[in-house]
């Protein structure tokens, strides 16, 4: 199985893609999908709906998993963030992958134990995790192979709810 992982953002989404084989996981591709300051609004989530549908053509996943919104001191930035995870959404929607939602506490806690962790924290159990020396990339990448990582553990518990 490969399950593809998103942070989703409106300037910055990272993507980390992994494989499961029985109880093995293994780093398969990871990145980020960007847009320009100069791209009005609606280019920003054209361009994030291809550029997903263009992850998910190349690397075929089985599931797609992202981060649930969480609400921003500023409700239009909120409101922005939750326009990109639709962008997004309806990428792998429209390509036939079951789609699941992870509050980033869920994240964190699947990872490192405790749902109030450090970024670095995540990053540093993402390195464990997969055996990676290093990787590039902003902190939006490490936390997209997390949410990869966090949708495996939950298929590996039993612990999906019924779609």
């Amino acid at each position: 199985m490969i399950i593809l992982g998103i942070d989703p953002g409106l300037n910055n989404s990272g993507y980390g893609i992994v494989k499961v084989d029985g109880s093995k996981i293994q780093f398969v591709a990871a990145g980020e999908i960007s847009t320009a300051k100069a791209n009005c609004f609606a280019e920003k989530l054209e361009i994030l709906y291809t550029s997903c549908c263009e992850v998910i053509e190349d690397h075929q996943p089985d599931v797609f998993a992202i981060e649930e919104t969480f609400t921003n001191k500023n409700p239009k930035t909120s409101l922005k963030l939750g326009h990109a995870r639709g962008a997004l959404m309806l990428a792998g929607q429209l390509k036939s992958l079951p789609v699941y939602e992870y509050p980033a506490t869920i994240v964190k806690k699947a990872l490192t134990g405790v749902g109030s962790a450090s970024k670095d924290q995540v990053k540093y159990m993402v390195l464990k995790m997969l055996k990676l020396p290093a990787l590039g990339g902003k902190m939006d990448v490490s936390d997209a192979l997390a949410i990869a990582i966090t949708h495996y553990n939950q298929l590996r518990f039993g612990l999906l709810k019924n779609k």
